[in-house]
């Protein structure tokens, strides 16, 4: 490699990357990108706050519904568990009940109101 050579590089370098830049301009540009990163990583910063506060708005909901939900499934197992308490117990009646092996009990499960008229 020649003096030349080795001497000559930078200044190409420095000419290829600089070959728009003159002064100022180059400055002014400098400037102008520097300020747009810094009002983008801002809104970038702004942004990733709210979709971590969305997110924990949606973990709390979520939290919130499968509590609603447990209670709503213990709900239903506790009528469940009557139903079922009130249909034995209506079982165990039936063979004692007089009303329902009168003839007067049968006349007043008509749907047109025949029983309402005898009373």
């Amino acid at each position: 490699m020649s003096d030349c050579d080795s001497s000559c590089r930078p200044q190409q370098e420095y000419v290829r990357t600089n070959q728009l830049c003159d002064g100022w301009t180059c400055l002014k540009d400098e400037g102008r990108r520097l300020k747009r990163r810094e009002k983008n990583r801002v809104a970038a910063q702004q942004s990733r706050k709210r979709q971590t506060q969305r997110a924990d708005q949606l973990h709390e909901a979520c939290e919130l519904l499968e509590q609603r939900n447990r209670k709503l499934k213990r709900e239903v197992d506790s009528l469940s568990e009557e139903q079922n308490l009130l249909t034995e117990a209506l079982r165990a009646h039936e063979p004692f009940c007089p009303i329902m092996h009168c003839s007067f009990a049968s006349s007043s499960l008509q749907p047109d109101g025949a029983a309402a008229r005898l009373v």
